[in-house]
């Protein structure tokens, strides 16, 4: 950032130095041509008769300021012998703001000129006064200048031939339709900016410029020859002076917004708030042309002047320590500005000479300095620029986290959803199917893979595309082992891939572990075509995927687990009586409905209180487990089992009639009576009497069943324990 900002300076400063050496040969231009065309005759000014005075110079008339009436200045010329040879001679007067200037003397008298009332014989952008005068006038003729005006200013008086009078007067106007030029030009530019981006800066800024044309026209004389304006004469200087205030007081909210001091230093910016408005207030008073305030108003304008400079400055030596574009290169621009114009206000009053350069050079330096700012104004639309991409970088990272966070959201439920009721041996399958299919449309690659060995219980290759089947058969058999090396180490791993017999890399490789308990073991393996390595947001994108199937993995046998315990008696891992009941009322159900048998057996373990008392609760218990399994094994796929309570343990057979159950029931009996069941080296001898009850015809609830298989055992206990006994339609 800091080297950003020393070259950001370095350009500043090249860019000050490049605009100063401009201006300066620009002056030296002008002056030397100005000079070359002032080379003519000196013109000595006799004691003025009226207001003005003579100035530091022989050739220079001072006008005070709201002087009255006519001045009369005697013009004392030496005419050389050869004074007939070559262009005419004419009186050149530099151009100031006067109600009337004229020439008489020896019966002879010029046209008159009006700074606010330019003629055409004044001619297209005047710089000055020019008069012509007769071919037969001699060294003693009596010539004077006549001056009506109003307005403080200096002119200054040279005799000089007409081809060079032209000279001077074509550049000056050359200067004054650049400046012009310069400142339309950056008006209407700034213009266009402000529909293009809608910064009111460059709305500002095209006010600022289109009022520094109209008070640079009317400083030369220029903006009175338009028609528009020409209505502005009526106010004199005191015109000339409002649109210079009405300049600044368009130039300091301009500096504020683009140097921010409205929030880097908001006390100079109240400041700058209040003098805009006193600026304001003062254009209001020199509208008004109050004659009580005239004598005072030109004092006042300049020490408002020399405010608004002062604001301006501060502002921009803040803005350059800010380091806010340009803001050096504009500090030393103004710098001139504000110096030029010193510099002419002592020119006003005598205390220099009046080069004629000097009038054009504030505005010269005016109008570089917009152009300036305007390039650093320019340079906001760059950091707009800057800005919207940053913007559009943002959004496009929030909406791709929000789509990732969608999809892990959906990954999620999708879990939730798919395992529910999914064997023990499929969950992991199923899980990683569904993170490869919410994991690809994320992370683009060629394809992606899950490998996974004893998960589950079993080996699980997973390929999206499957079309990619036979890539990943290739790796798993060549690399297998440094596979599970990678797994173990469970760090993710990038790393390219290159193929035998081809220059570089052909594709970029992701390997990321899965979190699988030893000794099975899994890999998420993702592949791009190219070499484009994956960024840290996509490998973390997967290892989140990656870590919530896990999670859902996890959850799902839980869930599974719980789901038994709900439903298995915790002693011999068979269905607990609620579960049985719900097994039943389902069955009957369906029995009733297609019309198919369904039997329950009951079987009860006999004398086994006194195995309890004998030997133990805990042999009792091991009893009942080992009766369980041997009962289990008698039973086929969609039979059920389960304990009833205490010894007693429940068979629901549905699909079985009456025969087929007692068969069941008579090799269960049997299977209990050859079970070898030994205790602390003792062996105990088991027997089960069995109840078998069939659904009668008009049977429809399971309770009736149940009771009539319960009697059946009670019936078989009866009769000698150890039996098989079937219920008939009605016990006695």
């Amino acid at each position: 950032m800091a080297s950003r900002w020393r070259l950001a300076l370095l350009h500043d400063w090249a860019f000050a130095a490049g605009v100063a050496l401009l201006l300066a040969l620009l002056v030296a231009a002008s002056s030397d041509a100005f000079r070359g065309g002032l080379d003519g005759l000196a013109v000595t000014l006799g004691e003025p008769q009226g207001a003005g005075r003579a100035g530091a110079a022989a050739d220079i008339l001072v006008l005070p300021a709201r002087h009255t009436g006519l001045t009369v200045v005697p013009l004392r010329v030496a005419f050389p012998a050869e004074a007939g040879d070559g262009p005419p001679w004419v009186v050149w007067v530099g151009r100031g703001a006067v109600d009337a200037i004229w020439l008489e003397g020896a019966g002879w008298q010029s046209a008159r000129s009006d700074f606010f009332a330019p003629g055409g014989d004044d001619g297209t952008l005047p710089s000055g006064y020019m008069f012509p005068l007769r071919g037969d006038l001699g060294n003693d003729a009596s010539i004077a200048l006549h001056v009506v005006g109003s307005e403080r200013g200096v002119m200054r008086v040279r005799l000089v031939r007409a081809d060079a009078a032209m000279r001077i007067a074509q550049l000056g106007s050359a200067m004054s339709a650049s400046i012009y030029a310069a400142l339309f030009v950056l008006a209407l530019l700034t213009l266009a900016l402000y529909g293009a981006v809608r910064d009111r800066a460059f709305l500002q800024f095209f006010a600022a410029a289109v009022l520094a044309l109209l008070a640079s026209a009317a400083d030369n004389g220029h903006l009175y020859a338009l028609p528009v304006f020409g209505a502005a004469s009526a106010w004199r200087g005191d015109g000339i002076r409002v649109l210079g205030l009405l300049f600044l007081a368009a130039v300091l909210p301009l500096l504020q917004r683009y140097a921010g001091t409205a929030l880097a230093m908001p006390r100079l910016s109240r400041l700058a708030d209040r003098h805009v408005w006193a600026l304001f207030a003062l254009a209001a008073v020199c509208l008004m042309r109050v004659e009580a305030f005239g004598g005072v108003l030109p004092g006042v304008a300049l020490v408002a002047q020399l405010g608004a400079a002062t604001l301006g400055l501060a502002m921009l030596v803040d803005a350059g320590r800010r380091r806010v574009p340009m803001a050096w290169s504009l500090v030393l621009l103004f710098a001139l500005v504000a110096v030029a114009s010193l510099v002419i206000e002592f020119v006003a009053h005598g205390r220099w000479l009046d080069p004629v350069w000097l009038r054009y050079g504030g505005q010269l330096v005016l109008a570089f300095a917009a152009a300036v700012l305007a390039v650093g104004l320019v340079s906001r639309v760059g950091q707009y620029r800057d800005q919207r991409d940053r913007d559009r970088i943002a959004r496009a990272e929030s909406e791709t986290r929000m789509r990732r966070e969608a999809a892990r959201a959906d990954l999620n439920a999708a879990l939730q959803t798919a395992l529910r009721g999914v064997p023990d041996t499929d969950l992991a399958w199923t899980a990683y199917r569904l993170l490869l299919e919410h994991l690809v449309p994320q992370v683009p690659v060629a394809f992606a893979a899950v490998l996974s060995r004893g998960h589950g219980g079993r080996d699980i290759d997973i390929v999206v595309p499957q079309a990619s089947k036979a890539a990943v058969d290739a790796i798993v058999s060549g690399r297998l082992l440094p596979l599970k090396r990678q797994a173990a180490n469970g760090i993710p791993l990038q790393q390219p891939v290159t193929v035998e017999g081809q220059h570089g890399v052909v594709a970029m490789e992701a390997v990321l572990p899965l979190a699988i308990r030893a000794p099975a073991w899994g890999v998420l393996l993702l592949q791009r075509t190219g070499g484009d390595s994956f960024n840290a947001a996509e490998l973390a994108l997967a290892g989140e995927f990656a870590r919530a199937t896990q999670v859902g993995i996890e959850h799902a046998r839980a869930a599974v687990a719980l789901q038994r315990s709900a439903e298995l008696d915790a002693l011999t891992g068979t269905f607990n009586r609620r579960t049985i009941d719900q097994w039943l009322g389902r069955g009957v159900a369906e029995s009733v409905r297609s019309g198919q048998p369904i039997s329950v057996l009951f079987i009860d373990l006999d004398r086994f209180k006194a195995i309890n008392d004998r030997h133990g609760h805990g042999c009792g218990d091991a009893c009942l487990r080992a009766v369980s399994k041997v009962l289990h094994s008698a039973l086929t796929e969609g039979d059920l089992l389960g304990r009833y309570g205490g010894e007693e343990f429940i068979v629901v057979l549905p699909g079985r009639g009456g025969a087929a159950a007692r068969a069941i029931g008579e090799e269960m009996r049997l299977a209990v009576e050859c079970l070898v069941f030994e205790w602390e080296g003792q062996r105990v001898q088991l027997t089960a009497s069995v109840g078998v009850a069939t659904r009668l015809s008009d049977e429809d609830l399971p309770a009736s069943l149940v009771e009539r298989a319960d009697k059946a055992v009670y019936a078989a206990k009866h009769g000698g324990r150890n039996s098989v006994h079937v219920a008939p339609a009605v016990f006695s």
